[in-house]
């Protein structure tokens, strides 16, 4: 990881807000809180889960000295959705885990709908 790393930034694009915290450990936890509420399939569940689950920061780490970021897709209500996490020097960073914080717009407001009817 290149520049004057201090944190790392995760998000959800179109689903959140990005925000940045202090350790990865954090960063991954909050992003997972996350993740594990959306309608995700079985496969993109565990898949998530191995990246951003308990015990995931090494794993993630090793992609991030790596490859510098780690992006992955998935479809949700029809748009495919981009997950980063990326070493950041922007904050304020986050100094425990938190869910990060939903956008508000009609995809969103629709998923909120959905998962509230079910």
């Amino acid at each position: 990881m290149k520049g004057q790393q201090s944190g790392y930034a995760v998000s959800i694009e179109g689903i959140t807000e990005s925000a940045s915290f202090l350790s990865l450990a954090d960063a991954l936890a909050s992003l997972w809180g996350t993740l594990r509420t959306l309608p995700l399939g079985w496969t993109q569940y565990e898949a998530y889960r191995y990246f951003f689950g308990p015990g995931a920061a090494q794993r993630t780490e090793s992609f991030l000295l790596r490859d510098g970021h780690l992006m992955l897709s998935f479809v949700l209500l029809g748009q495919t959705r981009l997950i980063r996490v990326a070493p950041t020097a922007a904050g304020p960073l986050q100094v425990a885990p938190k869910r990060l914080e939903l956008l508000n717009t009609p995809a969103v407001m629709a998923l909120c709908l959905r998962k509230s009817a079910a």
